[in-house]
């Protein structure tokens, strides 16, 4: 027999041992998840409340306000930690719960203030669940009411939200485990975008619906319950301070050039060298961008050299302001490090760190902060001075 002949007796025996795929869930079978609500019930139990899509109504092109309906629907179930509730919620639910393709998790404001350190366990040790999703508190509403609202761009409200965390400069994929992290961590505590309810203006025909808006971030304590709030200017700086903010824009008016002008930004980074003499701690936070003049409304020719350092000094000086207020809101109000200020003496002074850290909140709201702009203006788009401008306006 031929070695040709032999090898293909071989390869058509082996195929009696080849064994199927027993174990396998058919897409048909699974009512896929994409946004998740936790709210405080009754009882001291929890709510889950998923946002299912319906594939049949998933038409491309297809809005949230659609005639033919909505493309997701709603089911919730109650229990005493989160897989019990998820377990009640399977009960109305012909197909099996999958909640692998989730992309955004939303926290009630009451179950926030109340504490999340029994309810994220579930998030961390299951590895079915996505921890590159995005984590929001809703602020005044209860997760579920959130994911009823609507968006009119997105033909789910799950991807509308964490769309517009994202196009906020925050880093939309990973705010789940920056929480776990942070929560575990002694040199930073953790913050969450935070999102609110409102009530729709352009839909004469609904005026019920509810849409939402971003509106700046969380503060939570090393018990991981709220505090309290963050305006977006100020969430902005400190993800920036602790290194996670992905894009930004600074806007400031320039009296020497009788307007303002916007710096938009797409690389940015920050550093954070702490000091410490005696019982006096010190950190020096350096904050460095680079990016494109997309907006001058100055009579500066920011074509010429001296007028664009200038510029790039007036945006530091503003950047530098609003880094130093915020840090000492947070110092003051809150007296909770979620800079990493901590977490920066931890990786220069290990030894210094395992004393201070046993009282880091108190050591937190004494630390003597300075901050230094760096700002780059590496493009000023196709004209130097603005073309509304008279020549005879114009600073060379």
């Amino acid at each position: 027999m031929s070695k040709h002949k032999l090898l293909c007796m071989m390869l058509i025996v082996s195929l009696f041992f080849l064994t199927g795929c027993w174990d396998r869930t058919e897409l048909n079978d699974l009512a896929i998840e994409l946004g998740l609500g936790l709210d405080q019930a009754k009882n001291n139990k929890l709510e889950v409340s998923a946002q299912f899509i319906i594939p049949s109504m998933m038409g491309m092109g297809q809005s949230g306000r659609s005639d033919s309906g909505k493309p997701f629907f709603i089911e919730s179930g109650t229990g005493r930690d989160t897989l019990e509730a998820v377990q009640k919620m399977q009960t109305k639910l012909s197909r099996e719960v999958f909640r692998g393709h989730h992309r955004v998790i939303l926290i009630g404001e009451p179950l926030a203030r109340q504490g999340l350190a029994n309810v994220l366990d579930n998030y961390s040790r299951d590895p079915d669940i996505r921890l590159r999703a995005d984590a929001l508190v809703v602020k005044g509403s209860s997760a579920k009411e959130f994911l009823e609202a609507s968006s009119p761009l997105e033909n789910i409200p799950a991807i509308g939200a964490q769309k517009e965390h994202a196009q906020s400069g925050g880093l939309g994929d990973s705010s789940l485990v920056n929480f776990l992290i942070a929560g575990a961590s002694d040199g930073i505590n953790p913050i969450l975008p935070v999102i609110k309810l409102i009530s729709s203006s352009n839909d004469q025909d609904q005026p019920g619906v509810k849409e939402f808006q971003y509106v700046g971030g969380a503060v939570f304590n090393k018990d991981l319950k709220l505090i309290g709030y963050l305006n977006n200017q100020e969430e902005s700086i400190t993800l920036w301070v602790a290194n996670r903010l992905s894009k930004q824009t600074i806007t400031e008016t320039v009296p020497q050039g009788n307007g303002n002008a916007s710096l938009y930004m797409t690389k940015i980074a920050s550093k954070i060298k702490p000091s410490i003499h005696g019982n006096t701690i010190k950190c020096d936070i350096v904050l460095s961008g680079e990016g494109t003049i997309q907006e001058n409304n100055t009579n500066l020719d920011i074509t010429q050299p001296k007028n664009l350092t200038f510029l790039e000094h007036v945006l530091e000086k503003k950047v530098e302001k609003q880094a130093l207020q915020t840090i000492g809101k947070v110092q003051k109000q809150f007296g909770t490090d979620i800079f990493g200020l901590g977490e920066a003496i931890h990786q220069s002074n290990p030894s210094k760190w395992k004393v201070l850290k046993k009282e880091w909140d108190k050591q937190f709201s004494k630390v003597q902060v300075s901050v230094h702009a760096k700002l780059t203006i590496r493009r000023v788009g196709l004209t130097g001075p603005s073309l509304q401008v008279k020549q005879n306006e114009i600073k060379k």
